[in-house]
């Protein structure tokens, strides 16, 4: 008897687990999931070595803000026109003259780094044109999802995107400050350009069939009508505003990471790798549940978390003003931080792919990112705050405003359906 039930559990667990991965049987996912785990450890890695590189030319918290301000402002302007041409055009095409752009730009960064030519401001201005070039490759790539898996698998797969995405916030921060550390700034630039070889050949490799699209109607039109359809429809439009909410207000909580590193817990560079790989981590661990999550708990799944990043920041806040020599306790809660925003973002990514019809995806998806755009002023204010009054003083002040709002996003869900 005890045998039939241990082997009846031993069933459920590896049921469970082909559940979690069950996405990656077609092709064009996996291959388009593989290409995006190896570039964005790159880009992981290259922005733990640009942060710190700007924090150890200027030492102010408040350049750091401006710096992360320079590669998320462009987003603003361009990911709306994005969403659009996604919506018009082929976004396989598409997702290659973006990734392409955006490794020859880091190519730039490689060699300038290389030749000693490297500093702040030019830092700003690459900076800047890789925003416009993450401005078309975010929304793009998620609006692509449905195209490559039947329609009862779209949970699955943008929890399994989501779980790409932020398993290389565990080892692109990691081998960031590894390299940098060890090897220096200018390998960890080469490393990320190199690294896009794979998210292009992944591309390339896909075989999804041709769809005629109209072109009729001009952009203008075409956006028009895409913020009608939002408006009109309250569960898109809540989820989209508290999302760019979070990305505005919340996700900025990684930028003055490095003046905790160095200022407060008193580390150097691999110090700094650690404490980003730590809410990686976390964030890793948020997708993983995401995955297995039925979709009639998505709702409250998504407000318990976005309260969680509110809280767990304030303390945050609070251990490394009165227990900054207690290290493990801090890194415990970015763990939880991380659980939380990566958990917040994949229920809200899920109901939005659940919910939009597909003759407006790629518009309604990129609005969802303006807050990786606005998430440059997030960054802006973080550096501010963290300015005036300490790291640990601009933790406690953003999450004391992200618990609040919780408190609006309960009161405006209360009686809607989240799923389809």
């Amino acid at each position: 008897m005890q045998k039939q039930v241990e082997r009846k559990q031993k069933e459920q667990k590896e049921s469970k687990f082909k559940l979690m991965f069950s996405s990656l049987k077609y092709r064009n996912f996996r291959l388009l999931w593989t290409g995006v785990i190896i570039s964005n450890t790159g880009d992981f890695l290259e922005l733990v070595a640009l942060n710190w590189l700007v924090y150890e030319l200027t030492g102010s918290a408040f350049y750091l803000g401006m710096f992360n301000l320079a590669r998320s402002l462009p987003i603003v302007f361009f990911t709306l026109i994005a969403g659009a041409l996604a919506d018009k055009y082929e976004r396989r095409k598409l997702l290659i003259y973006s990734q392409g752009t955006a490794m020859i730009l880091s190519g730039i960064l490689a060699i300038l780094a290389f030749t000693g030519r490297i500093n702040v401001y030019n830092l700003m201005s690459i900076g800047i044109l890789q925003g416009v070039a993450n401005s078309f490759n975010l929304p793009i790539r998620q609006s692509l999802i449905p195209e490559l898996v039947p329609r009862d698998k779209i949970v699955n797969a943008v929890a399994l995107t989501g779980m790409s995405i932020t398993s290389t916030l565990v080892l692109g921060p990691s081998l960031g400050g590894l390299i940098v550390a060890t090897l220096g700034i200018p390998y960890a630039m080469l490393t990320n350009a190199l690294s896009f070889i794979a998210i292009l050949w992944a591309l390339y490799a896909m075989e999804i069939p041709r769809s005629e699209k109209k072109h009729e109607k001009s952009l203008f039109q075409s956006l028009k009508e895409s913020t009608v359809y939002i408006i009109n429809h309250k569960v898109i439009l809540t989820a989209i505003f508290f999302s760019v909410l979070m990305l505005t207000i919340g996700l900025p909580y990684q930028t003055i990471l490095p003046v905790f590193a160095k200022d407060v817990f008193k580390l150097e560079a691999k110090g700094y790798g650690f404490l980003f790989a730590a809410s990686g981590f976390g964030a890793l661990l948020g997708t993983i549940l995401s995955g297995l999550r039925e979709k009639e708990k998505i709702k409250n799944a998504m407000r318990l978390s976005f309260f969680g990043v509110g809280f767990f920041m304030i303390a945050f806040g609070l251990s490394a003003l009165y227990f900054s020599h207690f290290i493990v306790l801090s890194v415990l809660l970015l763990i939880f931080i991380g659980f939380s925003m990566s958990t917040y973002n994949v229920t809200k990514n899920t109901i939005l792919q659940l919910l939009v019809e597909d003759r407006y995806r790629g518009r309604v998806i990129s609005t969802i990112f303006l807050g990786f755009g606005l998430g440059s002023l997030g960054s802006f204010i973080m550096g501010t705050l963290a300015q005036f009054f300490g790291a640990p003083g601009a933790y406690l002040i953003i999450g004391s405003f992200l618990v609040v709002a919780s408190g609006f996003l309960i009161y405006f869900t209360r009686n809607s359906v989240m799923h389809a």
